[in-house]
């Protein structure tokens, strides 16, 4: 009796963890600590459920970031809120902004912020709200279109059909010398509209982008 409990525990939590879905997808969910220094405070945040691959961690913790803060030539992410002085927030009170880094930047390797979970079984497209970036699950780069503009950030989507249900790495990229805000991310289980001349053209400059950023790496 006890052994099938075991087993029927063990069954539920191997479930559990493949079910586990993506969080924090408008990065509200965010803890902001205040480093008073000589020179005036700054500011640093956490946001739970993504991962970086810069190298502006804040004391070494690469669970935190800087907020409403920039770099100036080396690849970046921060955490960007309304009052932001360099790149207010587009959604809500927070934003999160990629610098891939300058022509001075000490690597070519960009900057990118990537979580691992199961997308939703019913999920036929998925959308975020900002500039242009490189978008990939599981290493496939995802083609998005633009649905539509506003004066501060463009609506854009793709479609994910082909990985309902499946757990993998979903990851937004911005090349090196680029940058760009992001910002509401979601999952629909509406189909994606054929795309039009400047969704296709915005793609096709992201994808010569990402050849030339992979050469280069």
């Amino acid at each position: 009796m006890k052994a099938k409990i075991v087993s029927v525990t063990l069954l539920m939590c191997i479930g559990v963890g493949y079910s586990q879905r993506f969080v924090n997808l408008d990065f509200e969910t965010t803890t902001i600590t205040t480093i008073h220094n000589p020179g005036g405070d700054t500011y640093t945040a956490k946001t739970p459920g993504w991962s970086v691959n810069t190298f502006n961690y804040v004391n070494g913790d690469p669970n935190s970031i800087p907020y409403n803060n920039i770099a100036l030539d080396s690849a970046s992410v921060n955490l960007e809120g309304t009052n932001s002085p360099y790149a207010p927030a587009i959604q809500g009170l927070y934003s999160i902004l990629l610098q891939g880094g300058t022509a001075f930047a000490p690597t070519t390797n960009g900057a990118s912020i990537w979580q691992t979970a199961q997308v939703p079984v019913t999920a036929q497209s998925i959308t975020y709200w900002g500039n242009a970036l490189q978008v990939f699950f599981d290493g496939q780069l995802l083609s998005f279109v633009a649905v539509s503009n506003s004066p501060s950030f463009t609506l854009w989507e793709a479609n994910i059909s082909a990985y309902a249900g499946q757990t993998g790495q979903l990851e937004f990229t911005e090349p090196w010398q680029n940058s760009g805000l992001l910002d509401n991310i979601q999952f629909s289980s509406s189909p994606v509209p054929e795309p039009g001349v400047f969704g296709l053209s915005i793609f096709g400059g992201l994808a010569l982008a990402w050849k030339r950023w992979r050469k280069a790496a």
